[in-house]
């Protein structure tokens, strides 16, 4: 036994011929404690003919005294200003003439001083280092002109706009802990430093116990163990000095910091708390700075700066010092977006407590954190510095392979957890920085918009905290997306599955397809037919229908909640397996093509497909969206099953539940009828982009009635376009019993009985149409008065009054269709399918809140201003 036990002791220190004992802690890498208590470690690394050596000091920021702030930063500048047996500027002489390179950082835990070079560098690079970090005179002289470089560093600083405010957030960030204080120190601090405070503070820091030396290269591991020993070990031991840090105390409610500066960009940094290198969700806030807003597939850059176009520039990233660390996202933006860049910005990382981070953005962020230790390894420097900074912090090397580990074993729940622990929104420090910035936001405006962004993370909206219940978001094994929310007070709910698709993926020569495939969809099963369906669902009292517009198309149903597992399987039923039979579809084409025959005996459906048919064509929003009468007479079933198989597949859906519902015990009913559909998704066709409207495009269509009906448009903004809220209130400005345009060409001037105007948001176009149905004899005077209202809004615009009155229209007519829980699983599913979010609905209404009178103003001058219209009339011929 006892040989056993010696035998292992010899496999895990070597004692090299030198006489220094070391652990092999690692294959080529070393480790051991000098006598006098200063680490060393030592890796062997032949991938290139370099070497890097540092030397690690316990002697960071967070170590001064207050009086003292700033100490540390000058020092790191003084060591190299001379020794007993060098002068200032021989220090870097004597490494450059090998090729080398010598320089210093310092931090808030540790100061590390650091010399990379070919590796006959070694020897000098030791004698150097050891020479300055302990026999540095510190002459005063030098130290009055280090200090004049150090204020010109500080004035640098401040006059780079994001370092000031980064710096400026730091020091709201944090209450009590010494990270409060900037690296660089202040002014008044430098400038009092003396000679005896810097010998005295190296007394307390720069002892050898405080100390790793790391030598990563082409070294002899024996040899550069000795080396180290020879120049390192000679310096007396001393015991390690105790500092105790301050309790970081839990803040209790947001701060804002605003720097008011003569620049053209708007700057903003956000912090949060966040984890100490030292605990266990440090690698799980790595992976969280990584999804939120590292590289151009982050959330952050996809949602503020691609989506919603409101920022230039933005990133995320830890902080996981030894101590409390932070959370932080900053960026640029104009100052007219600041406010909005904060709100989006929490938005979205508050979402992180409430929606599940999905696989595959998971595995992409642990990718992309686990390929930053990788390619550190590529250079000599870069590994040493990750062993060294672990060694300082952790006190193991070996932690940066084991930190590794942690991050390709995050969770999504996990991501979860930490969210909810670090994310709160009393603990967030908002900072800005531009100029006029204190008119931009107040402390009370940052407490509204926190409130707002975590509201609307959780799926909660300002004004709607009463009756919107928070929804589950979850996604099947299969790809399908679930969204559950729970609605008790009526024992009833409804259910809306939805795809991308209808008119936006149609031609001339498959229009109405979409509109028939829904229709067709509920009319059997393969194993059901469309009348024993239609039974079967009646009689538990519910419904189901196929519903298909410009841009999603699907299946939508109520039932009674008592019925819950029979109406699941049978929806479920429905959607894998519809029969789509030739002899239904045969008894349904009447109905369709009934619809196209009223279509052309109403004037205003006639005269508003027209319009689209101008304002769009080519583009598919131009075809009919109740389809083609040709198509239809024509259509077979095998086409039918053919869109079939190329539009529906679970991945690509989403199926929202609103009501009477419990999550919990919802999901393996959902897993049980929807997690078996197993089938792969197509490709979708690419959305066609419009071709530019370049020239008015005039279209009469002469019947017999007695009124005629006006349509005058322009082409507007997208759905993803942010003009579209601008848009959406002045077209309710305008629009509606109590808009301008009723009050003026119907009671003011008698010119109609019906006028108004409407609004059409598509996925990379729009539209805005403005109608009037009068006696013919008017048409003309309508039509004028048509055009003067709109060159009024470009020269008067609107009213304070007006505004107020179409936001609260706007949010009101949307509130009030929001009631049912159909209105609400359709909302979800819709918004969620064209990657607006599920939530999208409860954003919008803020967006609408935040519209301002230059806004519309803006919009009104981009899209109705000397732009190409669409003019149709239709009705009688003038006599």
């Amino acid at each position: 036994m006892r040989y056993i036990w010696m035998l292992l002791l010899g496999l895990s220190f070597l004692i090299f011929s030198t006489g220094v004992r070391a652990m092999e802690i690692a294959p080529g890498l070393y480790k051991t404690v000098l006598g006098n208590g200063l680490t060393v470690i030592v890796e062997e690394n032949h991938r290139a003919p370099v070497v890097a050596v540092q030397v690690w000091v316990k002697a960071g920021s967070a170590y001064e005294k207050d009086s003292e702030a700033g100490i540390t930063h000058l020092i790191e500048h003084m060591i190299f200003k001379g020794t007993e047996k060098r002068k200032p500027g021989e220090i870097a002489s004597t490494i450059e003439s090998f090729g080398g390179s010598i320089n210093a950082f310092t931090s808030y835990d540790y100061t590390c001083y650091y010399v990379t070079g070919p590796r006959e560098i070694l020897e000098t690079a030791l004698d150097v280092l050891s020479d300055a970090i302990f026999h540095s005179i510190f002459d005063p002289q030098e130290l009055e002109r280090e200090k004049q470089v150090v204020l010109e560093e500080m004035r640098m600083r401040n006059d780079r706009p994001a370092l000031a405010l980064a710096e400026a957030v730091m020091q709201k960030a944090y209450l009590k802990y010494p990270y409060r204080r900037p690296i660089i120190g202040y002014p008044e601090t430098v400038k009092a430093i003396t000679r005896k405070d810097i010998l005295d503070y190296m007394a307390r820091r720069y002892r050898p116990v405080h100390m790793a030396v790391v030598v990563v290269g082409d070294v002899n591991a024996e040899q550069a163990l000795a080396k180290i020993a020879s120049y390192f070990g000679n310096e007396p031991k001393l015991p390690p000095q105790v500092v105790n840090f301050p309790q970081e105390p839990p803040k209790k409610e947001p701060a804002l910091v605003t720097l008011d500066r003569d620049v053209k960009e708007g700057y903003f940094h956000l912090a949060l708390p966040g984890p100490s290198i030292l605990k266990p969700e440090a690698p799980v806030m790595d992976v969280i700075a990584v999804l939120l807003g590292q590289g151009e597939s982050s959330r952050l850059y996809q949602q503020l700066r691609r989506e919603k176009g409101i920022v230039h520039t933005i990133y995320a990233y830890t902080f996981t010092p030894k101590g409390p660390g932070l959370f932080e996202v900053a960026g640029t933006a104009p100052p007219e977006n600041l406010r909005e860049a904060i709100k989006e910005s929490l938005v979205e990382i508050f979402r992180l407590k409430y929606d599940p981070v999905l696989p595959e953005e998971l595995e992409k962020a642990k990718t992309m954190v686990a390929a930053d230790f990788v390619y550190s390894r590529e250079t000599m420097q870069g590994e040493a510095r990750k062993l060294g900074a672990f060694e300082i912090l952790t006190g193991d090397p070996l932690k940066a392979k084991k930190y590794l580990e942690a991050i390709k074993k995050v969770t999504a729940a996990q991501i979860k957890e930490v969210a909810e622990k670090y994310f709160t929104p009393q603990a967030v420090v908002a900072g800005l920085l531009a100029q006029n910035v204190s008119q931009l936001i107040s402390p009370e405006d940052l407490q509204v918009l926190v409130e707002e962004a975590e509201m609307e993370a959780s799926g909660i909206s300002p004004g709607m905290e009463h009756w919107v219940s928070p929804t589950v978001k979850k996604k099947l094994a299969n790809g399908l997306t679930v969204l559950i929310t729970p609605q008790k007070d009526v024992p009833a709910f409804s259910m809306a599955l939805v795809f991308p698709g209808g008119l936006r993926f149609e031609t001339e020569k498959t229009n109405g397809l979409f509109r028939a495939l829904a229709s067709l969809w509920t009319k059997g099963t393969l194993e059901k037919s469309a009348d024993m369906l239609a039974t079967l669902v009646e009689s538990m009292g519910g419904e189901i229908a196929g519903f298909s517009g410009r841009n999603t198309f699907g299946l939508k149903g109520s039932f009674l909640s008592e019925n819950l597992e029979k109406a699941l399987s049978l929806f479920a039923e429905v959607a894998e397996k519809p029969a789509f039979s030739e002899s239904e579809l045969e008894k349904l084409k009447p109905e369709l093509l009934a619809a196209l025959a009223r279509q052309e005996d109403d004037p205003l459906q006639l005269a508003i497909r027209e319009f689209y048919r101008l304002l769009f064509a080519p583009h598919p929003y131009g075809l009919n969206i109740l389809g083609s009468r040709d198509v239809i007479e024509n259509l077979h079933a095998e086409a039918i099953k053919k869109a079939y198989e190329d539009y529906v597949a679970p991945s690509r859906g989403v199926l929202s539940i609103v009501g009477d519902v419990d999550p919990e015990k919802i999901m393996p009913l959902l897993e049980k009828y929807f997690g078996t559909w197993q089938k792969e998704a197509k490709p979708l066709p690419e959305d066609k982009e419009p071709e530019p409207l370049l020239e008015p495009k005039l279209s009469t269509i002469n019947i017999d009635r007695e009124q005629v009906h006006l349509i005058l448009g322009f082409r507007g903004p997208s759905m993803f376009s942010e003009d579209r809220y601008a848009m959406e209130v002045l077209n309710a400005v305008l629009a509606g019993q109590g808009g301008r345009l009723f009050k003026t060409l119907r009671d003011e001037e008698a010119l109609a009985y019906s006028v108004t105007s409407f609004l059409t948001l598509g996925i990379n176009t729009g539209g805005i149409g403005f109608y009037i149905a009068t006696e013919p004899a008017k048409k003309k005077l309508a039509l004028s008065g048509l055009w003067r209202e709109i060159a009024k809004v470009n020269q008067e615009g609107v009213t304070d009054e007006e505004i107020k009155r179409a936001k609260r229209w706007l949010v009101g007519r949307y509130i009030t269709g929001l009631q049912t829980n159909m209105s609400q699983a359709m909302d979800q599913a819709v918004n969620e399918v064209l990657g607006l979010g599920y939530n999208y609905g409860l954003r919008y209404i803020q967006k609408i809140q935040n519209v301002e009178w230059e806004d519309i103003s803006e919009v009104a001058k981009k899209y109705l201003e000397n732009k190409p219209y669409v003019l149709v009339t239709v009705g009688p011929l003038e006599d």
